[in-house]
């Protein structure tokens, strides 16, 4: 008997429980204590729990808080299935294809450089074809000279786009004709010039070429007020005396009407200030006996922009 006492002696241990339920049983017995202590006070039954036959003596629990936090029951892991290695071929994620957009230089606008607005006085030279007039006898030819011409145009871009107004001046001559009378038979000479101050408003278009320097062209539409003078004079060759006699001069003026191209260059010194050079043809409407006309211009400018 007492080797069987000492037996189960040796095997019998300690009652070994979580951190968890140690925990709990510690509340609860505080719990009871505070129902006692209430009841002493008040006079009345102390609280009663649930009968069960467990010992409040001290007792280890198994291991760390860690380890019992990990021993509580969680979500239940579904396991992946294995793939066999074809499987993970097909079921491998495909590589994503970048597409890369390369852009070597990007030319700013005429509006970026030079901004919004702009005015540009302007000078130059001005040339005629030939033109027509027509007196109560004969049809005159007349052939244009140089002139000059002085204006100002004040724009507004948009990107490249470019609208404009322009108000000019222009003044020619014609180079002098001399013939002779059929029915007086004396010898003649017409000299004669023209004048014009018109105004225009046309629209263009400007292609930059470098940072600095751009091509630019529009087409316009104005009205002119267009003056033609003529001089007639007389060669009066008398015994002892020649001389030439003029003839009471012819002025004729009206409003007519205008049309342009214009094709230049620009060139920008500094972000306010630029250079231009140019070539307009500006056609005008008949101006009485005098018909039609283009008058060519070359023209060089300094303007601001703002």
């Amino acid at each position: 008997m007492s080797s069987l006492g000492s037996l189960g002696q040796g095997t019998f241990q300690e009652p070994v429980i979580s951190e968890r339920e140690f925990r709990f049983r510690e509340v609860e017995q505080r719990a009871l204590d505070l129902s006692h202590r209430l009841s002493e006070i008040t006079g009345t039954a102390p609280v009663q729990l649930i009968d069960r036959n467990q010992s409040f003596e001290p007792v280890r629990y198994r291991s760390s808080a860690q380890s019992s936090f990990d021993a509580l029951p969680g979500p239940l892991q579904n396991p992946e299935p294995l793939l066999l290695p074809e499987e993970e071929k097909e079921e491998a994620e495909p590589e994503s294809i970048v597409f890369a957009s390369q852009v070597n230089r990007v030319v700013p606008t005429s509006q970026q450089r030079k901004g919004d607005y702009f005015i540009m006085p302007m000078f130059g030279l001005a040339f005629s074809g030939k033109t027509k007039w027509e007196d109560d006898v004969d049809t005159f030819t007349l052939n244009g000279d140089f002139g000059n011409t002085l204006g100002v145009e004040i724009g507004r871009r948009w990107d490249n786009w470019v609208a404009s107004v322009m108000v000019s001046y222009q003044y020619l001559d014609f180079e002098d004709i001399s013939y002779v009378d059929s029915l007086l038979d004396d010898q003649n000479r017409l000299e004669s010039n023209e004048e014009s101050y018109s105004i225009s408003a046309s629209l263009g278009y400007a292609i930059p070429i470098t940072e600095r320097f751009s091509h630019n062209g529009g087409l316009g539409v104005g009205l002119a007020w267009r003056r033609n003078f003529i001089q007639r004079s007389t060669y009066i060759d008398i015994p002892g005396d020649s001389y030439w006699r003029a003839d009471p001069a012819t002025l004729l003026s009206s409003l007519v009407f205008t049309y342009e191209l214009s094709l230049g260059f620009e060139y920008l010194f500094v972000n306010n200030f630029s250079g231009y050079f140019g070539y307009r043809v500006m056609g005008l409407s008949s101006n009485k006996s005098f018909e039609g006309a283009f008058q060519h211009l070359i023209e060089f400018g300094v303007g601001a922009n703002f």
